[in-house]
């Protein structure tokens, strides 16, 4: 097997922004001598004629390194956000409101409320150039663990 179909449904980010993964392909080179580097392009739905917007070059050693994070990195995902009547209930204990977090920004945001299906948070708005704008994700974060949830599907967060 060299190549897989995914699901459509990952991402990956390239210097063009983001784009959904819909295939890996492993490549072998005859011209590796020892053929030991795997070359894995991920691709986007349409292709032709060109390299993945993604390409590692791995020795084999690298490669079950990275397949062994992978499966770690699977088994202890954090569940999801479980709200109840629009407080966090984190599986530390603590019920209350938690903390809207974002990966990759180095600002914060405030979490005002969750109201049904709705996050009203304030925060940054966009107009200072001496802040990150690599922000990846939101997850809310228990104030007694620190743990990060990301946000269930349902959820969406309105700006104010």
């Amino acid at each position: 097997m060299n190549r897989i179909e995914l699901s459509g449904k990952s991402q990956g980010k390239g210097r063009n922004g983001y784009f959904q993964l819909h295939s890996v392909e492993l490549m072998n080179i005859p011209t590796d001598p020892d053929g030991q580097v795997l070359n894995i392009d991920f691709y986007p739905r349409r292709r032709v004629n060109c390299v993945g917007p993604a390409r590692l070059l791995l020795n084999v050693e690298d490669a079950t390194k990275l397949a062994q994070f992978f499966g770690e990195a699977v088994e202890s995902r954090s569940p999801v956000a479980n709200i109840e009547h629009g407080d966090l209930v984190c599986e530390c204990g603590h019920r209350g409101s938690p903390r809207l977090e974002e990966s990759g920004y180095q600002v914060s945001h405030a979490l005002v409320e969750i109201v049904g299906d709705t996050i009203i948070a304030s925060g940054w708005d966009g107009s200072s150039r001496a802040v990150s704008e690599d922000g990846d994700a939101y997850w809310l974060m228990c104030d007694v663990c620190g743990k990060l949830h990301p946000l269930p599907p349902e959820l969406h967060i309105d700006w104010r």
